[in-house]
C-alpha cells in the first residue's frame, strides 16, 4: 500500500492573533521610615575628638567598659591648686597637651538654688582595668563582679608619689600621670578579686607589673612614632593629617550648586614624645608637694565601671580582700 505525503499548509495569522504589548505595572514606592526610627551608625571622625582615633572598631551589640577608682578634687583643696600649677607648667612646655578631667562644679546660694561656679572640679580615673569589650547579656554579669567587690573591700587611704610619661598600647597618645604609692597593696587585691571575672569573658587583665596611675594630660603622638617608636628627644609639635568626611559643602571649581563628599584633611597638631625634661621640671618644682601627705592624700572610697556611656559606682563597704 502505497502512502501518501502528508502537507503542512502555513496560515499567515491575523493582526487579532498579535501578542499585544502590554506596559509593565508601576512598582509603588514605600514611604521611608521617620528618622527616630532610622539607627544612626557611628562614624569615626578624628576631627570631633581632637585627633583621637578609635583603637578597636565599632561592633554592634559590643560595649567598651574601664573599671576605675573616681577620684574628685574640688576647687580650693591643696591638690586642686597643685594640678592648675602642673597643668600650667606642662602647657608652657607642651602648648599641645590636653588636660583631663574637667567637670561642672556647682554650689548653693543663700536660697539653696543650685548655682554654676566660675571654676570646675576634675574628676580623676585610677584605672582598674585595660579597656574592656562586653557584649550585651554580659553587662550585668559584670556589673555584679564588680558590686561584689565593693562589698568586699573596705575603704582605705591611698597616697600619690611621683610624676611618669606613659603611652597607651597603640602609640597614638602620650600620658602625662602621677603614680600612686600607698594604697598600692588594696589595688593590687582589687586586681586578684576581678580577674576570675576577666578570664570568664576572655578579656585581658591588668598588667602584670600594675604602676597604679592618674592622668592628667594627654597629648597626640606622631604616627611615625606609633609605628616605629622613633622620637625627638626635643619633642617638637608636628601635624597629624585624619581624613575626615564633609557633605553639603559648595564645589570650588564651579558655582553648579552640586555637594562636594570629598575628604577634607584635619590636622592635628602632634609631638614625638613629650620633651625630655618635662618630668625632671615637675618632681623638681612640685615633687616634694605631690608626696606629702597633706597635699597627695586622698580616700579611695567607691568603685566605678563605665559601659558604653553609662557609668555604675558602688561604695566600699566590706572588709579587707584577702
Amino acid at each position: 500500500m502505497k502512502r501518501t505525503s502528508g502537507i503542512l499548509v502555513a496560515y499567515s495569522s491575523s493582526e487579532e492573533d498579535a501578542p499585544t504589548n502590554i506596559p509593565a505595572r508601576k512598582k509603588r514606592r514605600l514611604p521611608s521610615l521617620a528618622s527616630s526610627l532610622v539607627i544612626a551608625v557611628p562614624v569615626d571622625d578624628p576631627a570631633l575628638h581632637q585627633g583621637r582615633i578609635r583603637a578597636t572598631p565599632h561592633v554592634d551589640g559590643q560595649y567598651a567598659a574601664h573599671v576605675y577608682i573616681p577620684l574628685v578634687v574640688h576647687p580650693k583643696t591643696a591638690l586642686y591648686s597643685l594640678l592648675e600649677e602642673v597643668l600650667d607648667v606642662t602647657k608652657e612646655m607642651v602648648p599641645v597637651a590636653h588636660a583631663i578631667g574637667d567637670i561642672n562644679s556647682c554650689s548653693r546660694n543663700n536660697s539653696d538654688a543650685v548655682v554654676n561656679s566660675s571654676r570646675r572640679a576634675r574628676e580623676l580615673h585610677l584605672s582598674l582595668s585595660r579597656p574592656i569589650f562586653l557584649r550585651v547579656h554580659q553587662r550585668e554579669e559584670f556589673k555584679q563582679a564588680i558590686r561584689l567587690i565593693a562589698s568586699r573591700q573596705a575603704p582605705f587611704q591611698a597616697s600619690f608619689a611621683t610624676f611618669s610619661e606613659f603611652t597607651n598600647d597603640e602609640r597614638t597618645r602620650a600620658f602625662l600621670s602621677i603614680e600612686v604609692g600607698a594604697g598600692h597593696h588594696e589595688l593590687r587585691n582589687m586586681l586578684s578579686a576581678l580577674s576570675p571575672t576577666l578570664q570568664s569573658l576572655h578579656q585581658r587583665d591588668f598588667y602584670n607589673q600594675p604602676r597604679f596611675h592618674v592622668s592628667i594630660a594627654w597629648a597626640l603622638l606622631d604616627p611615625d612614632t606609633s609605628m616605629n617608636g622613633n622620637v625627638d628627644a626635643r619633642g617638637q609639635p608636628g601635624t597629624y593629617e585624619g581624613a575626615t568626611p564633609t557633605e553639603g559643602t559648595s564645589d570650588s571649581s564651579g558655582d553648579n550648586g552640586e555637594s562636594s563628599k570629598e575628604p577634607r584633611v584635619e590636622r592635628f597638631r602632634s609631638i614625638p614624645r613629650f620633651p625630655s625634661e618635662l618630668i625632671p621640671t615637675l618632681h623638681q618644682r612640685f615633687g616634694a608637694r605631690v608626696s606629702s601627705e597633706h597635699t597627695g592624700g586622698f580616700n579611695a572610697d567607691t568603685v566605678a565601671v563605665k559601659i558604653g556611656k553609662d557609668i555604675f559606682s558602688w561604695p566600699l563597704r566590706g572588709s579587707h580582700i584577702h
